[in-house]
């Protein structure tokens, strides 16, 4: 490596970009997705209906619950809110788990369609669908890569304040280099945040040695940094619980002020005379992933001891886990972080493009390594987009009753992604580009048309009924497809100029 320190650090950034650069792209768009989880599974289960009134829900759902759900080890009511208009109920008697999506009227059931729903993007997003193979340590390593590339960046770029106001739109390249400096320049502290935050939620499992040693193991590590509550005796007395939920919440209202200040209500060995009720607080009013619990007793209501506080050293973590996840963001803050993952994506995949053209106007014939950026840029950068609205295509066409639906959904998902790896290798590099953004950008129209043609009063009952995240995403993947299509434009015009002049685009731009 060069002893000046500047050209270190450029090496040191251009490197640490280029081995994980796509595997980040792949991370950082993913995961700005996972910001609207909720909105995007409401999106994907169209069948559900808008619960606008959210009074006796608990003592209607407990009605249900009595019926359906006799005897077992677990109820659990998933109330609406804000963000999703999901009213549901799940039950668990052994290993057997049971749902039931319930709509506004009384007794309505809904059968929405099984979907992953967003919950894709953010599996996706921290293990890679390679949950049991190690997802999760190579995102970390990914993570730390970026810590890397960010902090030689700035290094690397010694005039930070004259890029903020430094934007050729000429030549491809130059254009890239400016969008690159000045992305990176307003992503630096979005970027910290997510990569250390990401790296801190799983930080037992990074260190999994200093857990055997102090605890014997993470699991009783994490017991012991997190104490929950005491085992239930399966043997206790049989006892009936409680019907009427009036009582508990009465108590509830003392602790929270507020209207519809809870999320999650789950009864632990409901029929067992030590049975207990765990509440959960929304989570919009706490920066940690832990939002604030009650618990009760089961079949009359009365306030119980609840959870042990936290050890620092787990309240840091849950902080950390909240920060990454932002669930407690309003929707102006989590449009914010949104566009600044989008930025953070852009900002990769504009690297690993730069470095690819200045690579091949250095050489005099392109080597083996050259053709392997080249097409790893064209499957990753402008296949992955493809494979998103595939799966988002897929959701409306599949058949609503077709067995192991969600999977089937993830299964479209990496096919198209992996067509678009043919066409990256069997196509010339230019058109390939052109081709896979122009299919990303009709997907995106087909998806209003679909729904129009499928039900013709889904987008009527939006509008009349206000339903915001159906109508934000209809607006949105329209935004979208309309970027993907200017930019495939563009670069059409692009190539044909290079054409017609016998210059290479990655010579002359």
């Amino acid at each position: 490596m060069n002893p000046d320190f500047r050209k270190s650090m450029i090496w040191l950034h251009t490197y640490s970009g280029l081995v994980l650069g796509w595997l980040l792209f792949m991370i950082f768009l993913t995961g700005s997705l996972s910001y609207f989880n909720p909105e995007i599974s409401q999106w994907m289960k169209p069948e559900l209906v808008n619960v606008t009134s959210t009074q006796n829900l608990t003592n209607r759902s407990l009605e249900k619950l009595h019926q359906v759900a006799v005897n077992s080890d677990m109820w659990r009511i998933t109330l609406p809110n804000e963000r999703t208009q999901h009213w549901s109920l799940q039950w668990r008697h052994g290993s057997e788990r049971h749902a039931l999506s319930l709509g506004a009227n009384f007794d309505q059931v809904v059968i929405p369609r099984d979907t992953h729903g967003g919950n894709f993007f953010r599996k996706f997003h921290h293990s890679l669908q390679l949950r049991g193979y190690g997802g999760r340590y190579i995102v970390g390593i990914a993570a730390m890569f970026m810590l890397v590339a960010v902090f030689s960046g700035i290094f690397t770029h010694r005039r930070l304040f004259s890029n903020f106001f430094t934007l050729r739109l000429g030549k491809l390249l130059k254009t890239l280099t400016d969008f690159h400096a000045l992305a990176g320049l307003v992503t630096i502290p979005f970027i910290i945040m997510i990569c250390s935050s990401g790296i801190m939620i799983y930080v037992i499992m990074y260190l999994p040695f200093s857990a055997d040693h102090f605890a014997g193991g993470q699991r009783n590590l994490s017991r012991a940094l997190s104490p929950g509550l005491e085992v239930i005796d399966k043997n206790a007395p049989s006892q009936l619980p409680l019907s009427d939920f009036t009582v508990v919440q009465r108590k509830i209202e003392q602790h929270w002020q507020g209207q519809n200040q809870i999320r999650r209500i789950t009864f632990e060995q409901p029929f067992s005379k030590d049975g207990r009720i765990i509440v959960d607080r929304i989570k919009n009013l706490t920066l940690s992933k832990q939002s604030e619990r009650l618990v009760f007793s089961s079949h009359d209501g009365k306030s119980l001891q609840g959870y042990a506080q936290a050890s620092n050293a787990a309240q840091v973590r849950r902080i950390f886990f909240g920060l990454h996840e932002a669930q407690f963001a309003d929707i102006g803050l989590r449009w914010l972080l949104f566009l600044l993952g989008l930025l953070s994506s852009a900002l990769i995949a504009s690297g690993l493009i730069i470095w690819l053209n200045k690579r091949l106007l250095k050489v005099k014939e392109p080597q083996i390594g050259d053709f392997v950026v080249e097409r790893l840029n064209i499957a990753v950068i402008g296949g992955l987009p493809l494979a998103i609205v595939a799966f988002f295509l897929s959701n409306r066409l599949l058949p609503k009753l077709l067995e192991g639906r969600a999977t089937v959904e993830v299964q479209v998902f990496f096919l198209a992604w992996m067509l678009c790896v043919f066409v990256s290798l069997f196509r010339p590099a230019k058109k390939a580009w052109v081709d896979l953004l122009l299919a990303s950008a009709l997907g995106c129209y087909l998806l209003p048309v679909i729904d129009l043609y499928q039900d013709s009063q889904r987008l009527k009952e939006a509008i009349l009924g206000l339903n915001l995240v159906y109508l934000s995403f209809t607006f949105l993947i329209l935004l979208i497809g309309l970027v993907l299509m200017k930019t495939a434009w563009w670069l059409r015009a692009k190539n044909e100029d290079c054409e017609n002049s016998r210059i290479s685009l990655n010579r002359r731009c």
